[in-house]
C-alpha cells in the first residue's frame, strides 16, 4: 500500500523524525488560513505540495513556493484537480484530490536516505547519498559510488556506530551528526514497526543551523 507524503510525516514525526509543520487543506480559504499560520515564524514562505502517489512532483508543477497567505490560495485553485504528470505517472497522469501546505526550511543541503530489504543478501540497508533530490534510481546508474550502505543485523538493528558513519560518509561534522544520527535510528524505528516494504526521504535537507530534517518522504 502506499501512502501520501503528508502520511508518512505523520508516521515518521511519531518516531522522532523531524520534519516541516505542515497542514492539509481542502480549499483555497484553508490554504490562506494555513499560510497565515505556517508564516507566522517569520520563515515568510510557504511551500504547496500536490498529494499523489509519485515522484517527481517537483519538476511537474506540483511543488510550489508561496510568499503570502494569499499566493498560497491562489495556487491551491491551481493544483487541485489538475492531472498531475511526472515521469513515475506516465501520460495519463494522476488527480490531485489533496494538497498539502508546508512551513519552508532554511536548507544547506539535499541527501538521500532510504531503507529497504536487499533481496540478494537477506538483510535490510539503510542507503545514504548527498545526491538528494535526485531519483536514486539515477544516481546508482551514473554515480554508484556516492551511495553509502549500512547493511543490518536483524537482531541487532541499526547501531549508532553505523548511523555515525554515514554521517561522516556525507561529510556531516559538528551538531548535524548528532542530528543526523537521531534521524536515522529514527527512519528505521519507523520502517521496522510499520512493517514497511521501502522508506525513502528525498531529499532530507541539513539545515543552516545543523538540523536534519524529511522535507519529502
Amino acid at each position: 500500500m502506499k501512502i501520501h507524503e503528508y502520511q508518512a510525516k505523520e508516521i515518521l514525526r511519531g518516531y522522532g523524525v523531524a520534519v516541516p509543520r505542515g497542514k492539509l487543506v481542502q480549499s483555497a480559504e484553508e490554504s490562506v488560513a494555513a499560510a497565515r499560520e505556517l508564516m507566522a515564524g517569520g520563515k515568510g514562505v510557504a511551500v504547496v505540495k500536490a498529494q499523489i502517489h509519485a515522484g517527481g512532483r517537483g519538476k511537474g508543477g506540483g511543488v510550489k513556493l508561496a510568499r503570502s497567505p494569499e499566493e498560497a490560495g491562489e495556487i491551491f485553485k491551481r493544483i487541485m484537480g489538475v492531472q498531475l504528470v511526472t515521469h513515475q505517472t506516465g501520460p495519463q497522469g494522476q488527480k490531485v484530490r489533496k494538497v498539502y501546505l508546508e512551513e519552508g526550511c532554511d536548507i544547506a543541503r539535499e541527501l538521500y536516505l532510504g531503507v529497504t530489504l536487499d533481496r540478494a543478501i537477506g538483510r535490510n540497508v539503510m542507503m545514504a547519498s548527498s545526491e538528494g533530490g535526485v531519483e536514486i534510481e539515477e544516481v546508482a546508474a551514473k554515480h554508484p559510488e556516492k551511495i553509502l550502505r549500512a547493511v543490518i543485523d536483524p537482531v541487532v538493528g541499526l547501531a549508532g556506530y553505523q548511523a555515525r558513519d554515514l554521517a561522516f560518509g556525507l561529510g556531516l561534522s559538528g551538531n548535524a551528526v548528532n542530528s543526523f544520527v537521531k534521524f536515522a535510528l529514527g527512519t528505521y524505528k519507523a520502517y521496522e514497526a510499520t512493517d514497511a516494504s521501502i522508506v525513502e526521504i528525498n531529499p532530507l535537507v541539513v539545515t543552516k543551523q545543523g538540523e536534519v530534517i524529511a522535507l519529502d518522504a
